[in-house]
């Protein structure tokens, strides 16, 4: 199931969305190229796409060759290999499709959703977001500026019938005048109604700030927690791993709190489910958050907004991508952010001493081992369908193992310096003094 997962997303990914941008693009550019027809549009589409194809499979073809180089050593992963399956080049070459997906994605995982883990709570929330009260004072001055020209518009109108009595005719002239300021009076009624609304919406959320506090607390904790798991599974393979296994670990050596609290929560259905979709729709909300105030962005490159009712659908194609891109790096992010959970669950096995102890790699490729051997599944230990997909592409890509782990340290680490880019965005500046104003509170 995730073969056929993963392969529907690589093809929409190389194939579907840049098609699908293109012939956005096209669209918005019709009355440059004079191609209004979906047909016209749709070849044009198709032959950027095909370029892009062209020069993507150059790319792909290096990067498979820098993934494929530096084979671990056989001796490091024999006792793995019961529960690796490397079936066909087709498999391989979809794995390596994934492992490119996942790559490419880190980026985001980086600089979209670890900014927002350090951000959101932070900014609106933890601290004053001063960008509230600006709206609203700009609101508010542009209800008075709506208000003064109703008023201008209202006096002209009534200039103008008063030049004429009921009995004689009105010049054509003014006639169009009047039109005019009725067309105008309307517009600027609609625009009454749509400032009050952002007005209300911006005092509303003034109203609901004594939840701000609690919020913002329950949430920084909750990044907290996440931060602190991948930092500590981090340093666990850096310890107790190599790049000859692809950094994949046996057994958890350090307390993870957050696979604590899943593998204690799996023993309870379906609360373990709540808990991940909690994490889920936590992690998907603050990149959505970040996407928005922000837009979407390569390094200082702005390459979208993001706005209500707005948003071109070139962007929209765009956002879509990015989206699941990061849930599939958030997929793979899993075995670092609840190893023992997201291997095993909370199956256990007992040892040669006879106590029971969580599964391990070594006992599960030992168990499939002996379940090969007599023709049927393995007793215990049973791993799961990501873990399988992942150790593989680990171990017969060490460097994708390693740029993955690599990517999940700078994840964890970044933290420290968005929360401090953070504070300082959410910081009040002090309002510039005027020279003249001071020197006179001075002579005072």
């Amino acid at each position: 199931m995730y073969r056929v997962y993963f392969a529907a997303l690589a093809l929409y990914s190389f194939v579907g969305a840049p098609l699908a941008f293109n012939y956005a693009k096209q669209t918005e550019i019709a009355h440059l190229t004079l191609k209004f027809s979906a047909r016209d549009r749709f070849y044009a589409a198709a032959k950027r796409t095909a370029c892009f194809l062209l020069g993507l499979s150059f790319l792909l073809v290096m990067l498979m060759v820098v993934l494929l180089c530096g084979k671990p050593a056989s001796s490091d992963i024999d006792w793995l290999k019961p529960l690796l399956k490397f079936s066909s080049d087709l498999e391989t070459f979809l794995r390596l499709l994934v492992g490119i997906l996942a790559l490419t994605g880190m980026y985001l995982w980086l600089f979209v959703c670890s900014r927002g883990l350090a951000s959101v709570p932070l900014v609106g929330l933890l601290m004053e977001d001063h960008s509230i009260d600006e709206n609203m004072t700009t609101f508010e001055d542009l209800l008075q500026e709506n208000a003064m020209e109703t008023q201008a518009t209202k006096q002209t109108r009534e200039t103008i019938l008063q030049r004429y009595a009921v009995e004689q005719q009105m010049s054509g002239a003014d006639q169009e005048r009047l039109s005019q300021l009725k067309t105008r009076e309307k517009l600027l009624e609609e625009r009454r109604e749509v400032l009050n609304a952002n007005l209300q919406k911006f005092a509303l959320t003034g109203k609901l700030s004594c939840w701000k506090i609690p919020i913002g607390v329950v949430l920084i904790i909750l990044s907290l927690l996440i931060v602190v798991s991948m930092l500590i599974t981090s340093i666990d393979k850096m310890a107790h791993s190599s790049f000859e296994r692809g950094f994949l670990l046996n057994a958890s050596e350090f307390p993870n709190p957050m696979d604590l609290l899943l593998v204690l929560a799996s023993r309870v259905f379906p609360l373990d489910y709540v808990v991940f979709a909690v994490l889920f729709v936590y992690l998907f909300t603050i990149s959505l958050i970040v996407l928005k105030r922000h837009g979407l962005q390569f390094l200082c490159f702005r390459l979208g907004r993001l706005q209500p009712r707005l948003t071109s659908a070139a962007t929209m194609t765009m956002l879509s991508l990015v989206l699941m891109q990061l849930a599939m790096v958030g997929l793979f992010a899993l075995l670092t952010l609840a190893p023992q959970y997201a291997t095993f669950g909370h199956q256990m096995f007992a040892d040669a001493s006879g106590h029971v102890v969580p599964c391990t790699l070594e006992e599960a490729a030992n168990a499939a081992a002996a379940a090969a051997k007599s023709g049927g599944l393995p007793a215990h230990c049973r791993m799961t369908q990501l873990a399988k997909f992942y150790n593989a592409l680990a171990v017969e890509l060490p460097m994708f193992g390693t740029a993955f782990f690599v990517g999940q340290f700078l994840f964890a680490a970044a933290f420290v310096p968005w929360i401090a880019h953070a504070y300082c965005m959410a910081k009040k500046l002090d309002d510039p003094i005027d020279p003249k104003r001071q020197r006179l509170l001075d002579d005072y």
